[in-house]
């Protein structure tokens, strides 16, 4: 029996500066508010500088979202103009939301477009197609000293959210998880094997795309039509142009939030190709803890994983230990298959992080250290 429909009402006051006649939208995580793309809800003219519309959801529904003039560009700023976390709000019941906006990202940032920030050799591959899904840019890191030998195989890493991992000119609020560096300065301190990372960019069905099953109120559900793309379209051209190590022992799949949970989803359906699991901050309790169900259900050992999250991942203390709680259940669900801590296995719980790319950035070096160990002899893998 599903849960009584609750009725939300947003009322924003937008700040004089507002173009006359613009559209106010909020964008958020649920399908009503566009999934994150940038618009969603187009709110109606109340008068003034107010502006408003209602939502229906399920009754408890927890809600992310944030106020725009219909693109990341336009997106709500603090006063000062600086970054402004997730607004979020749980609909117990039928009520009204009242958001101040203080400034516009536009009005308020230098007009001067952002300056990309890839470093090293980055291949790009636009507007990549497949029959599963939609078309998507593709960027692809190859280590140093690839073209100088033509013998060399190495391992590959699939990076979801793709838009965040290089560069901040296209990364979600402009912060990125600079992948690129990172790998760049373990390579150089010799921390981890040669390796090329494949930064696969999201789009529009990115709740669909990155979720096994249908949340009741969210959504979502097409992760097998994703994994079909990286599986048997999007992998295969990898290990076609590029030198890479195509087995299960040196390809894995890393992201985090809903894009930890794809992830994961990809190292238990097809462990025959993603060996090497990169969880971040899952938002494990998408559908009912979907992901740990699947994952208790399962049998056998394969490859790594790294899973971890925040310890203040959550708009209060009750939404934190939830949070924590979660990942919890999901790491005893992979002990409970025979994994084990230290070896093929890492958990951790992150003191003072936070769910956002910035805390993500601060721990991914660790990550690759785990997932890729200490440098083989040589170049690559032969």
């Amino acid at each position: 029996m599903s849960a009584a429909p609750a009725h939300v009402t947003f009322v924003v006051e937008t700040p004089a500066a507002t173009p006359a006649g613009a559209a106010i939208w909020i964008s958020g995580d649920v399908p009503q508010l566009g999934g994150w793309d940038g618009a969603g809800l187009r709110l109606a003219a109340l008068g003034g500088r107010r502006f408003g519309a209602t939502l229906e959801v399920e009754a408890g529904t927890a809600l992310a979202f944030k106020v725009t003039r219909g693109s990341w560009e336009t997106v709500e700023k603090d006063a000062r103009g600086g970054e402004i976390a997730n607004r979020e709000w749980v609909a117990a019941a039928d009520d009204t939301v009242r958001v101040t906006v203080a400034a516009w990202r536009d009005q308020s940032e230098s007009r001067t477009p952002r300056v990309p920030t890839r470093t090293g050799d980055i291949r790009s591959h636009p507007a990549f197609p497949s029959r599963f899904v939609r078309a998507r840019d593709v960027l692809v890191f190859l280590p140093p000293g690839y073209d100088t030998d033509s013998t060399a195989r190495y391992p590959v890493l699939y990076f979801h959210d793709g838009n965040n991992v290089f560069d901040a000119a296209t990364s979600f609020l402009g912060i990125e998880w600079g992948v690129d560096e990172t790998a760049g300065q373990l390579l150089r301190d010799g921390r981890v094997r040669p390796f090329i990372a494949v930064a696969v960019a999201n789009t529009p069905d990115r709740v669909a795309e990155y979720t096994p099953a249908a949340d009741r109120a969210r959504g979502g559900g097409r992760a097998a039509d994703y994994a079909r793309f990286l599986v048997q379209e999007l992998k295969p051209f990898i290990d076609a142009h590029y030198r890479a190590a195509p087995g299960p022992g040196t390809t894995g799949a890393v992201g985090s939030s809903l894009g930890g949970i794809v992830s994961l989803y990809l190292g238990l359906e097809h462990p025959e190709v993603f060996g090497l699991v990169g969880c971040l901050s899952p938002a494990a309790r998408w559908a009912e803890r979907d992901i740990v169900r699947r994952t208790a259900a399962g049998h056998g050992v394969h490859g790594r994983i790294w899973v971890d999250i925040g310890s203040l991942e959550g708009r209060d203390a009750e939404a934190r230990e939830q949070a924590l709680g979660d990942a919890r259940a999901l790491r005893d669900a992979l002990l409970a298959r025979g994994y084990r801590e230290g070896v093929n296995l890492h958990y951790e719980e992150v003191a003072g992080a936070v769910h956002d790319e910035r805390a993500w950035a601060a721990r991914i070096d660790r990550v690759l250290v785990f997932l890729l160990g200490s440098p083989v002899t040589g170049t690559g893998a032969h």
